[in-house]
């Protein structure tokens, strides 16, 4: 199943938000997958509208991490996957992100930083993890052997 990555136009990231962490890493493209919600509500997992097209990289070489602080995301490791919303408005995330994303094909090699704040987004807390920098380093012609639809198994709700 093949899922269309539409670019979007992105918000400006908040005034109010804290750097938590960065992580500039070498990453192998695997392609998209459809990850369910994992919510407990009648409609979980595939129609409470919250289940997302995901972008799906696997980490080939970390190039630079920084964690100033306490809190924020853990170094990304070789062999590790990095998952992006494929359609989702991020703030601080350029629209030259999506349009990327919608132009690679599995097994593209990028070099892609994503950095971990805390934001106020007027009254609400929030996690934020724009990607701002995502750049094709080595197009790939073959085609990798195909992807598990979903590598996670459904929890089951307390019905």
């Amino acid at each position: 199943m093949v899922f269309s990555l539409v670019p979007l136009t992105a918000s400006p990231l908040p005034a109010k938000a804290e750097l938590l962490a960065s992580n500039s890493v070498t990453a192998q493209f695997l392609g998209t997958r459809r990850l369910p919600c994992m919510g407990r509500t009648a409609l979980c997992p595939d129609r409470c509208g919250h289940a997302a097209a995901v972008a799906v990289f696997r980490v080939i070489a970390n190039e630079a991490y920084a964690k100033p602080g306490k809190y924020g995301d853990d170094k990304a490791e070789p062999g590790s996957e990095i998952l992006i919303d494929a359609a989702a408005d991020v703030p601080g995330q350029d629209a030259a992100v999506q349009e990327t994303l919608a132009a690679l094909t599995p097994g593209d090699t990028v070099r892609l930083t994503q950095k971990h704040y805390y934001a106020d987004m007027g009254g609400v807390h929030m996690p934020v993890r724009p990607i701002t920098e995502l750049k094709v380093m080595e197009k790939t012609d073959k085609p990798l052997p195909p992807q598990p639809e979903n590598p996670y198994p459904l929890m089951p709700c307390g019905r």
